[in-house]
């Protein structure tokens, strides 16, 4: 199967997934071919050294968007006559007009399928989200089919005008070994989360990119509320120290002052199973999501969560986290402080985290075989 895979980005980063199952697919269906078309320096062109993939960059330029709509509307025919697939694949956004072979559409964006009020959680301007939504309708009413992460992402778009009659759902999976190295933690990281430690609290992971609807500012609040307490719990974020205080202000200043919350910045996939491991329990506060890999790896990893009691999060984790209103900053202060002092409920909750995480994909080579397996029904 020759497969012709599509996703323009403003750059590297937030593809780490990505990578791995076209990664994944490369190396399980050596006999398939992948055209993977992205921006010039997106970190899709890790790819380049599979022998079965070839990588077809675009540069973006000053002018993105017009990139991206010239794409949609002639581009991916022009690639599809030229390099004969099978099937396009697209992420987000594709084609605004039919194309001469069957179309996926993959759609991890959860602001583009959740009802129009979410966009107020959308970092770009009310504009630009609703652009992007209208364009991704576009998308929608010329795909064969759709494919998603999770059922209540595929029953959010189903309510859409002009969504395909196939709708595929698959999980993602939790990197493994095979997938990326593990790394122990840089030193002067591993020191940080050492000493915080040594002052009696228990460390609780944030695992999350400095986006609004990642609710940074309340998880921040409820670890000022905490500190009031005169709680020695600490918090650690996978954001920088500029990007914690533009969102807290005076508040995340004075707790990374005191060593109750440590910004990390962003953590590389061969050091995350080691931040997992280095740390005691798991918060996850966002407000919106698709599918987010903290809530796997929490229960992959065996550490206990505490959850924003949102339909996402609960469609996602059943009965193995505890949770907490999204945007009450007391209750989650309340939660930690509860769950900290109760060794029975944190095993408990790991326990059912081992039991829930396996009923997704072992491996990204499973993802892989399902994703094939919906490309390969559309022939």
């Amino acid at each position: 199967m020759r497969i012709l895979f599509q996703y323009l980005s403003g750059g590297g980063g937030g593809l780490s997934n990505i990578i791995l199952l076209l990664g994944a697919y490369a190396r399980e269906f050596p006999g398939d071919e992948l055209i993977v078309v992205c921006s010039r320096g997106s970190d899709l062109e890790q790819l380049s050294p599979l022998p079965n993939v070839t990588l077809v960059t675009i540069p973006l330029g000053r002018a993105k968007e017009w990139t991206r709509f010239r794409l949609g509307m002639s581009g991916l025919r022009r690639l599809a006559a030229t390099h004969r697939p099978d099937a396009v694949w697209s992420l987000n956004l594709g084609a605004y007009r039919r194309l001469p072979v069957p179309n996926l559409l993959a759609v991890n964006n959860p602001h583009q399928v959740y009802p129009l009020a979410i966009t107020r959680l959308h970092p770009g301007t009310p504009l630009r989200a609703a652009l992007l939504r209208f364009f991704f309708r576009r998308s929608l009413a010329v795909a064969d089919a759709a494919l998603l992460q999770t059922p209540l992402m595929a029953d959010y778009l189903r309510k859409v005008p002009g969504a395909p009659r196939r709708v595929f759902v698959v999980p993602k999976a939790v990197e493994g070994e095979a997938d990326v190295r593990n790394d122990p933690l840089p030193a002067a990281l591993a020191e940080q989360l050492s000493r915080a430690r040594d002052r009696g609290g228990r460390l609780w992971l944030y695992v999350s990119t400095a986006l609004p609807h990642k609710n940074h500012a309340m998880i921040l609040t409820a670890f000022d509320e905490l500190a009031r307490r005169e709680s020695h719990e600490c918090l650690v974020l996978t954001i920088s120290a500029g990007e914690a205080e533009a969102i807290g202000g005076a508040r995340a200043t004075a707790l990374l002052g005191s060593g109750r919350v440590i910004a990390a910045g962003w953590v590389r996939k061969h050091h995350l199973r080691a931040l997992y491991g280095a740390c005691d329990a798991c918060v996850m506060p966002s407000l919106l999501e698709s599918l987010s890999s903290a809530h796997l790896e929490a229960m992959e990893w065996g550490k206990p969560q505490i959850a924003a009691d949102l339909p996402y999060a609960r469609d996602l984790c059943g009965d193995a986290a505890l949770y907490v209103p999204a945007e009450t900053p007391v209750a989650w202060a309340d939660a930690i402080a509860d769950l900290s002092g109760d060794a029975a409920r944190r095993d408990d909750l790991v326990t059912r985290g081992k039991a829930r995480i396996a009923e997704f994909p072992p491996t990204w080579n499973e993802c892989a075989r399902r994703v094939r397996d919906g490309l390969a029904a559309l022939l």
